[in-house]
């Protein structure tokens, strides 16, 4: 996947000798694909971002999840955290809950960071996964993918 993502990034870019992809695994089937550009190609890629997401998520259909994350050399977006918590408080007419995490904190998260379920298919204490990102004012979970044990 790493390459994948390599080759379709490098020709969105100006300088594509700069682009970096980084691999990190975060959970037994969840990984992330940091993909570092230079501060001028940052807004390029974002621009195809939403469709970066879809090749890799049909690549890896069924065997691992991908997130990706964009980052610059100065770029707000490279500090990422993934956890362990259970579903403290559901919203559904409203789309958001909120996640304890293994530590204590509560933490917000919007239904859009679901991955492969609805929020609807939540159920209070359940327990999850997720990924905080370290936003320009304040963290933000990213994904949240409920445990199967």
């Amino acid at each position: 996947m790493k390459e994948l993502v390599g080759r379709i990034v490098r020709t969105l870019v100006n300088s594509p000798e700069e682009v970096e992809i980084k691999e990190i695994e975060v959970g037994p089937k969840t990984r992330i694909l940091e993909i570092k550009v230079s501060k001028q190609d940052v807004r390029k890629v974002l621009r195809n971002i939403a469709a970066l997401k879809r090749i890799v998520s049909a690549a890896g259909k069924g065997k691992t999840y991908y997130t990706i994350d964009v980052v610059s050399e100065n770029g707000w977006g490279s500090k990422r955290w993934s956890s362990k918590g259970k579903i403290r408080r559901l919203f559904e007419d409203r789309n958001y809950g909120f996640i304890e995490a293994e530590d204590g904190k509560t933490i917000y998260f919007h239904a859009s960071s679901l991955e492969g379920v609805g929020i609807r298919s939540l159920s209070l204490y359940q327990p999850v996964y997720f990924e905080v990102v370290e936003g320009p004012k304040s963290l933000r979970v990213v994904r949240v993918v409920p445990m199967t044990e």
